[in-house]
């Protein structure tokens, strides 16, 4: 009987999506049952220039899935009315199906994912006894929240090119308080334990950490992770402050002119909030459960891959976005991409954050490669592109991590360097390009 439930979860979840997507996007657009249909003008059966009246819902219209095929009837209506007055999201009769698929492929994907995850136990690496179905359960559940997220985030940014951040930084909060209560909500990874000198696989799966796969980074150092994991929501509450500098002024000038705009701006006091109620309240938490102010014993491993992962996608994507900028001439990347990465590296870690970065631009040039020769136009957004590479990364995590295991153990200097080397590969190969295109498609 739970697949029933999750069916009727997973509409509910995809009506959640259409609202959401209708409530905030740029264009305001009919998604959602929930939005005053606005009054349509007659067509040429009609009197010229009359305005018909709104259209009247009946109480159908807003159960999930059959509530958009009772919406269809409204097409007929639609073809009467001219096109050039037609209000966005109802420019023809079909208007009802994206938001209909959405609702339909929620549903069945929770029940899928549900099946994949808990039933299957497919996640787990090969060779280790079953994890607890409270386990499995957990950890399908943040991942419901997390692809309910990318659904929104990418609908968005297909319809408008971005990304609110409505949706990025209250998510980005929320994978931060389940992997600090419910670290299990983490991928699982094999456990290595080191014993008179020889690796002895654990029989049971962790939560993947800041460590994996080496167990003893950073394993002693309370003190040095608590300060680290500070400095990284210091630099977050950074980064969603309204940041703008000009550097054709002098440096006395724009730094002026830098503190007078966050002066002014209503984002500061949140985020000067933000930044002292994150160490406080894990002071005070911990002092609660430990007796002792200053013993971090609530900073777990996996709280820090969380905010390591963070940071490395917001800071990966930030200076791909620089430099696509710099080469290009113009703006490659918006800002949400950002807080987007940013809120994906919070929910899965570090290790795949950076599995995502790169995955996401081979997705990504298929997908262009086809909307290019279908005459569609050249842009492209690129938040759907990190949401596909971010659900095959989850879905397909037992050969992907058994994969790039080998490349971890390498060590962070040796991954470091490997990244750097790539975005500088990234600024070459973007330099190229535009030689081409000003040689070839002048």
């Amino acid at each position: 009987m739970i697949f029933p439930f999750l069916f009727l979860l997973g509409a509910a979840l995809g009506a959640f999506v259409n609202w959401f997507v209708d409530r905030f996007c740029w264009t305001p657009r009919f998604r959602s049952p929930w939005r005053p249909l606005p009054p349509l003008a007659a067509g040429p059966s009609k009197k010229k220039h009359k305005e018909s009246k709104p259209f009247q819902k009946i109480p159908l219209d807003f159960v999930p899935i059959i509530g958009w095929i009772s919406l269809s009837r409204l097409g007929g209506h639609i073809e009467n009315v001219p096109k050039e007055t037609r209000p966005p999201g109802l420019e023809d009769r079909n208007f009802w199906l994206r938001p209909f698929f959405v609702e339909l492929f929620a549903a069945l994907g929770v029940c899928w994912l549900f099946w994949w995850e808990v039933d299957q136990q497919a996640l787990l690496p090969i060779g280790l006894l079953p994890e607890t179905w409270s386990t499995c359960v957990l950890r399908f559940g943040a991942h419901v929240l997390l692809f309910t997220l990318l659904l929104a985030a990418s609908l968005i940014d297909f319809d408008d090119m971005i990304i609110p951040d409505i949706l990025t930084v209250p998510g980005t909060a929320i994978s931060l308080f389940l992997v600090t209560m419910l670290p299990q909500t983490l991928l699982p990874v094999t456990e290595f334990n080191f014993q008179a000198g020889q690796v002895v696989v654990a029989p049971h799966a962790v939560p993947l950490n800041v460590c994996s796969p080496h167990p003893a980074w950073l394993e002693k150092a309370t003190f040095g992770k608590a300060t680290l994991a500070v400095g990284l929501w210091w630099f977050w509450c950074f980064a969603m402050l309204d940041r703008v500098w000009y550097t054709k002024l002098s440096f006395r000038k724009a730094a002026a002119l830098f503190l007078r705009r966050l002066k002014r701006s209503p984002a500061t006091p949140t985020c000067l909030k933000m930044a002292i109620i994150f160490p406080g309240t894990f002071a005070f938490v911990d002092w609660l459960w430990s007796g002792e102010r200053f013993h971090i014993t609530i900073l777990t491993n996996s709280l820090l891959s969380a905010l390591i992962g963070m940071a490395t996608g917001m800071c990966l994507i930030w200076i791909a976005r620089l430099i696509a900028g710099f080469v290009l001439g113009r703006e490659a990347m918006g800002f949400g991409d950002v807080t987007l990465m940013g809120m994906i590296g919070a929910f899965v870690g570090w290790q795949n954050t950076i599995l995502i970065f790169f995955l996401a631009p081979c997705i990504g040039l298929g997908f262009g490669v086809v909307n290019y020769l279908a005459g569609r136009g050249k842009e492209l957004p690129y938040g759907p592109f990190l949401c596909l590479a971010t659900a095959f990364v989850v879905i397909a995590w037992q050969s992907v991590w058994d994969y790039v295991t080998p490349i971890f153990e390498f060590g962070p200097v040796f991954i470091a360097i490997a990244m750097g080397v790539c975005l500088l590969l990234l600024g070459v190969m973007l330099w190229t390009w535009r030689l081409i295109k000003q040689m070839v498609f002048k």
